[in-house]
């Protein structure tokens, strides 16, 4: 493991607490604001739409001036927009500082180029599922002690706590040194050039699908555990701990392996996940899913992976920009569906999700199957500017 690399992950593990603590209580904050599972949906659409806007410029802003300065920016917007939701006191209020924190997830396209090529001498899919871990390991504690405190406090808390943990990942990331390619190249057109490479339409069209199966029943689960299962918010947050470290797992135990059956296990987590919701009918089943829940973020790491092999190294940026917007445009779509369903009959949204994800392993499945993983060239970190 490189220095800069080491930062990162460590960075993340910081970063991992702090989100960590939120997330998870995201929707029972705004149901306590005044939100309906509607306006719910609504609001993550708009969250997701923050992501979507911001995530193909940062691609390719990462090609054109390295992923450094794009890195600190989102980290340090991101800390400013913990500091605004925790001193919300209403619903517009805690909604600004969400959106603004959605903007600043255009951190993932530089992030992860940067990952790639600090990885020194491991695969572009080891380094980004053991980033992946890092970031999870944190999460799976925050959730814990944000439940903590929220039962005993309140929820508002827990954006405090975010708050602190920010700034401290933010401190560390500082220390990055920016990369440049070991082989200097004359820029290409990345964004023109994309689109002529059929295997990557392929990867973002059949990414456009997984997405949108995985995320439907993510949303207003912990509203549908506590308004039908009575489950506390400490049980919440032990759930989210649970899939934060189910993320972990997954990704010390699977991060090896290529990529497309990488994807297999991430959809087949999901699947499963849904099935545990549904049918369980104690916290112990329930904390199961949420572990196999776990291989949401490990599908779309192994999903930055595979596209990482598609493309030149002067493309990664514009590649990863672009399905990450693909990621949020789904979360948009998939949380407002998943809102409406939830206001008619909360059930429908599991059947739903089962239903897409069974679809979607099948398509991954057969897609697998045809491509042949190239593993990528390697950048290297320098001691200069960027």
């Amino acid at each position: 493991m490189t220095r800069d690399l080491a930062l990162v992950i460590i960075s993340l593990f910081a970063w991992g607490i702090g989100e960590g603590a939120f997330t998870f209580f995201q929707t029972l904050y705004m149901e306590t604001l005044g939100a309906t599972p509607v306006a719910i949906g609504g609001i993550l659409g708009a969250w997701g739409l923050a992501m979507a806007l911001t995530q193909l410029p940062a691609g390719y802003l990462t090609d054109r001036f390295g992923p450094r300065p794009l890195m600190w920016f989102s980290w340090i917007m991101g800390t400013l927009a913990a500091a605004l939701m925790a001193s919300a006191h209403t619903l517009t209020g805690f909604v600004t500082g969400l959106v603004i924190y959605g903007l600043t997830s255009s951190v993932l396209a530089p992030m992860n180029t940067y990952i790639t090529a600090a990885r020194g001498t491991w695969t572009p899919a080891r380094a980004l599922s053991v980033a992946s871990a890092s970031f999870t390991l944190g999460a799976a504690l925050g959730p814990m002690v944000g439940g903590f405190i929220a039962q005993n406090w309140g929820l508002r808390y827990i954006y405090l706590l975010g708050f602190v943990t920010f700034v401290i990942s933010t401190l560390l990331v500082l220390f990055i040194r920016p990369i440049v390619p070991t082989q200097p190249a004359p820029m290409p057109a990345s964004l023109r050039n994309l689109p002529l490479n059929r295997r990557f339409l392929y990867l973002l069209g059949f990414n456009a699908l997984g997405i949108f199966a995985l995320y439907l029943a993510q949303p207003l689960t912990p509203n549908f555990l506590t308004a039908y299962h009575h489950v506390t918010m400490e049980q919440i947050g032990l759930f989210g701990s649970l899939c934060s470290l189910g993320t972990t797992v997954l990704s010390l135990l699977f991060g090896h392996l290529q990529p497309t059956s990488g994807a297999n296990i991430g959809l087949t987590t999901g699947i499963l996940f849904v099935l545990l919701i549904w049918l369980g009918r104690s916290p112990w089943w329930f904390g199961v899913g949420y572990f196999l829940l776990g291989g949401f973020r490990f599908y779309r790491a192994m999903i930055l992976a595979w596209a990482r092999s598609l493309v030149n190294d002067r493309q990664v940026g514009s590649a990863f920009g672009l399905i990450e917007t693909i990621n949020a445009l789904g979360i948009v779509v998939s949380a407002g569906l998943a809102g409406w369903l939830y206001q008619h009959s909360p059930l429908s949204v599991y059947w739903a999700a089962l239903i897409l994800g069974i679809g979607t392993l099948f398509i991954s499945h057969r897609l697998g199957t045809t491509e042949r993983y190239r593993p990528a060239p390697m950048l290297v970190t320098n001691q200069g500017e960027d």
